[in-house]
Parts: C-alpha cells; structure tokens; sequence
C-alpha cells in the first residue's frame, strides 16, 4: 500500500505578503539600489520615524542617508553606510528619524533581488531606547545598592568595633577615675584624722591631694569633652587674637613639668602681630594636649621641645616639635583615630588617651587643621593650623566671659 498523497499548498495572493509586513513588529523598509531612495515602508516603521501614516504612504520621500544621525551620543554607534555594507543584525545603533531626533534600534540588513532586478536594500528595526533606558537606569540602581551595602556593612563593622571599645573604655575610664578619687579620699581622711607626724608632712598630703584633684578634672574634661563633641554640642567663641601673647602664658605653665622631665622648652615667635581666629579655652586644650604629649614622650636625655610660630598659606601656624622616639609610618593615621584611640586605651601611659583625636576635632571646628609628621628615631612634630580669616557661620564669631577661666566650664 502506498502512502496518501500529499495535498498542494495552496499559493497566496500577493496582497497577503502585503498584509504581513504591514503587520510585522519590526519597521521594515525597502530602498532602490541606485540613489537609495525609500520604495517601501511597513506601518510601524513609519511610524517609528515619524513619517506620515495612512494609505499611500508606503512609499516616503525618504534617502536612506536621512536615517544617518549626524554623530553618535550614549555610548551608542552611528546607523552608516559601514553597517549597511556588512548585512546581518546590529544592536544598539542609533537612528535619526525625520524630525531630526533619534532612537536607539537592533538594525538588520539585507540584499534580496526581486525579479532579476538589481538588489534591493531591504532595512528592518526594533526601537529599544526604553529597554537601554531602562537597562541603564537599572545598573544604575544596582550600583548605588552594591555602594549602599558597602558603606552600611562598613558602619556596622564599625558600631560593633565601637561598640566594644565603648565597653572597654568604660571599664578603663572608670578605673582611671577610682585610682585619683580612692587616692583624694584616703589622704583627706588621714588629714581628718590627723595622723600626720608633722607640719609639712600635713603640707605633703595638702599637696597630693591637689594633684589627685587636678588629675581627676583632666580625665572628667576627656569624657565630656569626647561626649560633647560627638553630640555637636560643644560651645564655640572665637574670636581675632593675637596668638603670640597667649602662646607665651600658656607655654610658661609646662616649666616645672619640662624640668622635672629634663626637657628643654624653647619658643620662636615671629617680630610682627600673629592674628588669627580662634577659641581662647579650646587652643588652650590643645596647645596643652599638644604640648605635654611632646614632653612626656620626650624620653631622650637632655630632650627638647620647640615652638615655632609663623604664616603658613592662610593660617597661622604653630608648630610644636620634640625629640622624642617618632611614630612609625604605618601608626601615624591611627593617631587621630578615635575608634583605635578607644580600642587601645589600656596603652596609655595615664589618662583616657582621647586627648589627640578630640583636638584634633577642636582645632577643625575653629575652621584650622591638626596634622603631624614623625621619624622614628628623630622626633614628631604636631601642626596647629589657625585660619587669619573667618570661614565659619558668623555665630561662632563672639566673645566669651571669663576665656581664662575654669577648663572644666
């Protein structure tokens, strides 16, 4: 037995290939070989390109040339004669429209012959601008979320690590407060009870006491000096001074601890006025800070430390250098650091070890700058920066009562 015959396809009517490209969802256009004239175009692709729509309009008063922007823009190539000369698909090009705009489309080219005529070009397109725009907003956003992750899992290292310094500076400070305070309350209590041996025993404890006192005021101005400055609630009253006079008064208090220490102190001061703008209490904090630092870390016998002050740009600028044992390179940005200031307290010869990163707050809300440079071996050398023109919000610019006063004020 022998298999069914196969029924004829039926042929089709030319108007239902008509039908079909008018149809399509790609533009489609036909242009002549010579002159690249369009002799057909596809309902979408006219309207694509912003040709008129409706019957006879199939074939526009359009070059292929006009479809040619001018210049390529968004990162996108140019519809040219280079990619009609290569035929098959193009993504991502950019055509000019009849209007003078363009839109970004998957381009494909073909040759067909048609009745033993010469080749026609044969140009079909799909806009995609919205999906590239689309696609750009979306990588993007893609990149401000990975950048937003980044830094929320940066601050969350950084709450848990100061979170544990926190904890251990507690701990740290607390025990720092018992040892001057146990030491103030067992001294005033053999003078209560009058257990002395004599007059100038009395005057020892007298004299112990006070130091305790100040010690105790010193780690009570770090915590809330440190507690106030995190909270951006520290008062600010500055004002233009002339900062050698200043310098000078407070450099004079360090005499007695520079010799106990055989440290040398030595001062160079500029022949002219040194105004500048600055908070009288808060440079006394710093320039204190600062300058103990240089003398207690001066280990070196016969020791100096130096203050220089001079115009630098436009600051004016106190240098403070010793001949001290130096930084080494890689701990020199860990020194304004309060996250690994508090992490390493225990480290510290005395005190909170707060001192450096809280003046270095102090001197930047002034509007200057605190920076340093050391060699291991040599010494260090702290730079404070004044500005000599205002460049904060003039409400900080105003007079305090009584600068000389209390620290702990």
């Amino acid at each position: 037995m022998g298999g069914r015959d196969e029924k004829p396809v039926p042929s089709l009517p030319p108007s239902f290939f008509e039908i079909l490209a008018q149809e399509a969802i790609m533009g489609i256009m036909a242009f002549e070989p010579v002159g690249r004239r369009c002799i057909y175009s596809n309902a979408l692709a006219r309207e694509i390109l912003d040709l008129p729509i409706g019957a006879g309009h199939e074939r526009p008063s359009l070059a292929l040339s006009e479809l040619f922007p001018d210049e390529p823009r968004g990162g996108s190539r140019a519809f040219s004669e280079e990619i009609v000369r290569r035929e098959g698909l193009a993504q991502d090009v950019l055509v000019r429209k009849r209007q003078g705009s363009s839109f970004i489309a998957d381009v494909g080219v073909r040759y067909i012959r048609a009745d033993g005529r010469e080749p026609l070009l044969l140009v079909m397109f799909r806009d995609v601008t919205f999906q590239k725009k689309l696609q750009r907003e979306l990588t993007v956003k893609q990149g401000e979320i990975h950048k937003a992750y980044a830094e929320l899992l940066e601050q969350n290292r950084q709450l848990r690590e100061f979170d544990h310094a926190k904890d251990k500076f507690i701990a740290l400070t607390t025990h720092e407060l018992r040892t001057p305070l146990a030491a103030i309350v067992a001294t005033a209590e053999v003078l209560d009870l009058k257990l002395y041996e004599s007059p100038e025993q009395m005057d020892e404890f007298i004299k112990s006491i006070h130091e305790q006192g100040l010690h105790l005021m010193e780690l009570i101005n770090d915590v809330l000096d440190f507690a106030k400055i995190r909270a951006g609630k520290m008062d600010f009253y500055i004002e233009r001074t002339d900062v050698r006079p200043v310098l000078t008064r407070l450099l004079d208090n360090f005499r007695n601890m520079a010799e106990q220490g055989r440290v040398t102190l030595s001062m160079n001061l500029p022949g002219a006025e040194a105004f500048c703008y600055f908070d009288l209490m808060r440079l006394k904090e710093v320039f204190n800070n600062v300058v103990s630092n240089a003398i207690k870390y001066n280990k070196k016998e016969g020791g100096e430390v130096r203050v220089d002050v001079a115009p630098f740009e436009s600051y004016v600028r106190i240098a403070v250098a010793d001949t001290g044992q130096g930084i080494p390179p890689e701990k020199i940005g860990h020194v304004f650091n309060e996250f690994e200031t508090v992490g390493n307290i225990a480290r510290h010869h005395k005190g909170t070890g707060l001192g450096m990163p809280i003046s270095k707050r102090l001197v930047e809300a002034m509007g200057g700058r605190l920076t340093l440079e050391s060699e291991v071996g040599v010494g260090t050398k702290f730079f404070i920066d004044l500005p000599v023109d205002k460049v904060l919000d003039e409400e900080f610019y105003r007079s305090r009562p009584d600068a000389w006063g209390d620290l702990a004020a």
